[in-house]
């Protein structure tokens, strides 16, 4: 249908390079005389779809379309952002590949892994991202534009929105670095890059969102000193360009990583009480319910860490009426990405670790079951059975907790989860599988440990 040299010309491959498929299709239906029904038939488009695009009302830049396109039309696939030349690695099964592959290190500052889905295409991202895979978010490099716009900033803080959603999924580990390194370019691009004065606001907020997820992903993958340094950007950027949603995010992520560090002795949870009541002054006048039992929660787990039974009391109370009036009256369609994981069971997930800190063992253990019973996105699901084990393994039953770590540690393998915190919950009890008939377990997690 094409020649093989149709795709060398220099103006298709610039139109590529930016994803700026009006060029592309106007150029197809040139040469080849296609309609515009017939050319929407070969990449899954109706013809509305294919004429919009034509007229510059619609935009085409999912992992999935892109790849459709590409195989359909014979696009060499490095011309689209893509590793590998050939169109046909871009089917589903080499998608999973490349969750697992290190991300290539951007090779110079003119270049950002950005990847921006026009509405219609969101679902089948999302359903991309659900699977399983980073492809998404690891496969495509896009050039700087010369002027950053408003609408580049909608590029990247959607990307960090695909991030946010393939964490739940595949965990930190296997995007910490990857977003590490377009952190590292988009804050090249916020220092060097002429970006228009209406988005510099936006722009900012979309880089310190960057930086937090980030952070978040590097404390998932139990990289501490990464997530601080993301955290430390966050907030940074967020002071600058005065975002309070950011900076409450920032305060909320870092007051978790300290409470996990006084756990270990290398912080003091009094700190993570400082970051908490940031929170709340810096979102006093929001009406959002669940940012308000995010951080009465993450409150209550700091009071139970010092030992404050009453000021965790208090503080869950306030977190389980914040989540109710949340649950009644927000929808989760109306919640910023970083905070739609917040539910009750959220809640009570922290009234289970505050139990637990405070040696309350049995409400503890009774309340990670219920924790553990509840659907979640696959990482949560396995961090929340993990910590039930743990709870288990805290009363006594170690074998009753063997076997629910062992689950735990199968889901992890099979669905490819990267999650080097969910396996640091489960060591007491790998400490704690003393017994002959706890070998396999304890050879299945040390091997799974070494991995992760």
């Amino acid at each position: 249908m094409l020649p093989t040299d149709f795709f060398d010309a220099p103006a298709i491959r610039n139109a590529l390079a930016a994803h700026d498929f009006r060029t592309v299709f106007i150029a197809i239906r040139d040469h080849t005389g296609l309609s515009q029904t017939d050319l929407g038939a070969l990449v899954d488009l109706s013809q509305s779809r294919v004429s919009a695009v034509i007229r510059g009302e619609r935009h085409l830049i999912s992992a999935t379309l892109i790849a459709k396109i590409s195989q359909s039309f014979g696009i060499p696939a490095r011309l689209l952002g893509f590793y590998s030349d050939s169109p046909s690695s871009l089917t589903s099964s080499s998608i999973a590949e490349v969750a697992e592959s290190q991300p290539r290190e951007v090779q110079n500052a003119h270049s950002v892994a950005w990847d921006y889905p026009d509405e219609e295409d969101d679902m089948k991202r999302r359903q991309l991202l659900a699977g399983g895979t980073a492809a998404g978010l690891t496969a495509l490099t896009l050039p700087l534009p010369a002027r950053v716009s408003l609408f580049d900033a909608q590029r990247l803080a959607d990307r960090v929105e695909g991030y946010v959603t393939t964490d739940q999924t595949v965990g930190g580990g296997v995007l910490a670095k990857a977003a590490r390194v377009e952190l590292k370019t988009a804050m090249q691009i916020l220092e060097t890059a002429d970006i228009e004065s209406a988005a510099v606001p936006t722009f900012t907020s979309a880089v310190g969102n960057m930086a937090v997820t980030a952070g978040w992903l590097f404390y998932d993958a139990n990289n501490q000193g990464e997530a601080t340094a993301g955290y430390r950007d966050a907030m940074a950027l967020a002071n600058f360009v005065g975002d309070d949603e950011l900076a409450a995010h920032t305060c909320l992520n870092s007051a978790l990583q300290t409470i996990t560090l006084a756990r270990r002795g290398s912080a003091h949870p009094r700190v993570a009480l400082r970051l908490t009541q940031r929170a709340a002054d810096l979102t006093r006048r929001q009406s959002s319910g669940r940012v308000h039992a995010l951080i009465a929660a993450r409150e209550a787990l700091a009071h139970a860490c010092l030992g404050d039974r009453s000021g965790f009391e208090r503080a869950i109370a306030t977190a389980w009426r914040e989540m109710d009036r949340a649950h009644d009256h927000e929808p989760l369609d109306r919640c910023p990405d970083w905070l739609k994981f917040m539910c009750h069971n959220e809640v009570r997930y922290h009234e289970a670790s505050g139990a637990m800190h405070l040696g309350d063992s049995t409400r503890s253990t009774q309340l990670f079951e219920q924790v553990a019973a509840e659907h979640a996105a696959q990482r949560n699901a396995a961090t929340y059975r993990a910590w039930f084990a743990t709870s288990l393994a805290g009363v006594g039953d170690v074998d009753t907790a063997v076997k629910e770590a062992d689950d735990v540690l199968t889901r992890i393998a099979t669905a490819k989860i990267s999650s080097s915190r969910t396996l640091r919950v489960l060591e007491p009890v790998r400490a704690a599988a003393t017994k002959l008939h706890h070998l396999e377990f304890q050879q299945k997690y040390d091997r799974l440990s070494s991995r992760v």
